[in-house]
């Protein structure tokens, strides 16, 4: 079975409500590429050869609409996981491990990664105790890190469990980890530190990030696709991320995935109109569900996103 780990924060998660996703199925221009995830009946399609695993409720089964941030929502597990189980011949299985509002800055800082001065630290706690007056030094430094571990320890979990969470695992067969995709940044490109630094400490510590999940997971060479946070205009951000990515060390083995292409502008001009808030408030429900940094809360978007990590995983894979 083949193993892949989709990890990072909300748009990992995913927040296209599924209604989005049934307008793409029902309108005739865009159905012949959506409507696959629909039978005759208008029961939502399942892959059983592809499983899944995520964080959000701990929820786990067959791949289908459904995965993302809740059970109304999707993320770019369903297209990357429908590109994986076109192209890979075993069991698929992807797990995601992902939280809304974490950073690679404090939440996902790895283990290898420098903590904070001790000056920065101490100003974090004293702002802590305004609100917490019993606020600890150890609690400011336990948050540093913690989403990384968590992602780790989540991972073991579920490949240490996995005859629980599908039965028809093969224990005879086993499984091998073959990819790891990270989506992440929104909460690390606004912080206005590391915007006047053009985010150069993102670019080292998104690059030890993955040394790091190689060596916890002990796949020293496991492949590894960065998603480029789209939801917003290219800059200095976006060029950390890629720069991360692009260590000769990494060459073959590391991908970036631009993902600012898939943006839709004509559903971003109904929510600068605030049309979901008047009368042909039904034109924006049936294209999007959210803001701008969720992808406009666009199932197509969103599909489209993971269709593109699945089909630079399958070219590293055959690297």
């Amino acid at each position: 079975m083949k193993v892949f780990i989709l990890a990072g924060q909300s748009n990992m998660q995913g927040h296209a409500a599924l209604r989005t996703l049934e307008y793409l199925i029902y309108n005739e221009e865009t159905a012949a590429e959506y409507q696959q995830w629909k039978d005759r009946d208008g029961r939502w399609t399942e892959r059983r050869d592809v499983w899944i695993w995520t964080t959000d409720g701990q929820r786990s089964g067959n791949l289908k609409p459904g995965f993302g941030a809740n059970e109304i929502k999707l993320g770019p597990e369903l297209g990357f996981g429908w590109v994986i189980g076109q192209r890979v011949e075993q069991q698929v299985l992807l797990i995601k491990t992902c939280w809304g509002g974490r950073s690679v800055r404090r939440d996902f800082l790895p283990p290898s990664a420098e903590m904070p001065s001790e000056e920065v630290l101490q100003q974090e706690l004293e702002n802590a105790r305004k609100r917490n007056p019993d606020a600890t030094m150890e609690e400011i430094k336990g948050r540093y890190g913690k989403a990384y571990r968590d992602m780790i320890a989540q991972v073991g979990d579920v490949l240490g469990h996995l005859k629980e969470h599908f039965p028809g695992y093969n224990e005879e067969r086993g499984y091998e980890l073959a990819g790891f995709v990270f989506f992440q940044g929104w909460n690390d490109m606004v912080d206005g530190q590391q915007r006047d630094e053009k985010y150069v400490n993102y670019t080292q510590r998104l690059a030890t990030l993955i040394k790091d999940v190689r060596n916890d997971l002990k796949t020293p060479k496991l492949p590894v696709i960065v998603g480029e946070l789209g939801a917003s205009q290219r800059g200095d951000f976006q060029a950390a991320q890629e720069a991360a990515t692009k260590l000769p060390e990494f060459e073959g083995n590391v991908a970036f995935v631009k993902t600012r292409e898939f943006w839709d502008a004509e559903v971003e001009q109904l929510v600068d109109d605030n049309t979901w808030q008047g009368p042909d408030w039904v034109k924006f429900y049936n294209v999007g569900s959210e803001r701008g940094y969720h992808y406009l809360g666009s199932a197509k978007i969103y599909c489209q996103m993971g269709r593109a990590f699945g089909e630079a995983m399958v070219d590293l894979l055959g690297q």
